[in-house]
């Protein structure tokens, strides 16, 4: 069985900004870095658990909440197995 890690007692915003914060550092500023997490939020469809507890999430919400983690410092490649059933 396969199992998300994810902090439990913060949002999914801010995961997306300490995600961003430690894999950008200071290549971007924080205004960049709120775009980028915009951009990626919106193409995974996580707009609207923006502000939800990573604990309250469905198990489809984060799946995608780890992608979007993954997705932060923009990878040549990324290999998924099986990201959504």
């Amino acid at each position: 069985m396969q199992e998300d890690l994810l902090q439990p007692h913060i949002t999914v915003q801010e995961a997306m900004l300490i995600a961003a914060s430690l894999k950008l550092g200071d290549l971007l500023s924080k205004e960049k870095k709120l775009v980028v997490i915009e951009e990626i939020l919106g193409m995974l469809r996580l707009v609207n658990a923006r502000n939800t507890v990573t604990s309250r999430l469905s198990g489809g919400e984060k799946k995608r909440l780890s992608i979007a983690l993954e997705l932060v410092n923009n990878p040549p490649v990324i290999f998924l197995d099986e990201p959504t059933t």
